[in-house]
C-alpha cells in the first residue's frame, strides 16, 4: 500500500493506494484507471461511463491533469515525506468553515456590499444548518464555496474586504 498527500489548490486530500482499490479521505474511489500510452494517457472506468485523462509532468511532484476540457494542477508528495502545515493565517474579513460540512446557501455575490453580520453563507454538518454571517461590513471579494460544496474545518468561504465602518442593520434601526 501506498500513502501519499495530493494538493489540488487550496484542498488536501490523503490518498491509499492498494492493488485493489484507491481511498481518498478514507473512501473508496470507485473505477478503474487503466493506461492507454506510455505518455501520460489514461482511461477512467467507472461502471459504464469511461473518461479520458492525460497526466503531464510539470516538475516534481507536480502534475498536470486534463479532464473533460477540464485543467487541474495537481501537487504529490508521500504522505511520509508531507511538512507539517501551518494553520493557514486569515484576513480580517475571512469567513471560514467552523466545522467541516455542505454549504446549503450562499446568498451573496461578488462585488456586492454587505454590513456586518448579515447572512454570507448556510452550513450544514450533523443534520442542523447555520447561518455563517459577515465578519465586517465591506464588498464581497471572493465567494470560494457554491451551493453542495464539502468543506473542511477552517476552510475559506467568504472573503469581504473591510470597508470604513459603516452602521450595521440594527444600528440603522435605533437610529431612525
Amino acid at each position: 500500500m501506498s500513502i501519499y498527500c495530493v494538493s489540488i489548490g487550496e484542498r488536501e486530500y490523503r490518498v491509499n493506494v492498494t492493488d485493489t482499490q484507491l481511498l481518498v479521505d478514507g473512501e473508496p474511489l470507485p473505477g478503474r484507471l487503466i493506461p492507454l500510452s506510455g505518455n501520460g494517457l489514461y482511461l477512467l472506468r467507472r461502471g459504464n461511463q469511461n473518461l479520458e485523462l492525460h497526466l503531464n509532468v510539470k516538475e516534481r511532484s507536480t502534475y498536470e491533469v486534463l479532464a473533460a476540457g477540464r485543467r487541474v494542477i495537481a501537487c504529490v508528495k508521500p504522505a511520509h515525506r508531507r511538512s507539517r502545515r501551518r494553520p493557514q493565517s486569515h484576513h480580517t474579513g475571512d469567513l471560514v468553515a467552523p466545522m467541516p460540512g455542505m454549504v446549503v446557501a450562499v446568498p451573496v455575490r461578488e462585488g456586492e456590499r454587505v454590513v456586518k453580520g448579515q447572512s454570507l453563507v448556510v452550513l450544514e454538518s450533523m443534520k442542523m444548518q447555520m447561518q455563517l454571517r459577515a465578519p465586517c461590513a465591506g464588498r464581497v471579494a471572493r465567494v470560494a464555496i457554491w451551493p453542495g460544496s464539502q468543506v473542511k474545518k477552517n476552510a475559506l468561504l467568504v472573503r469581504v474586504e473591510e470597508s470604513s465602518p459603516a452602521p450595521n442593520a440594527e444600528e440603522l434601526e435605533f437610529n431612525k
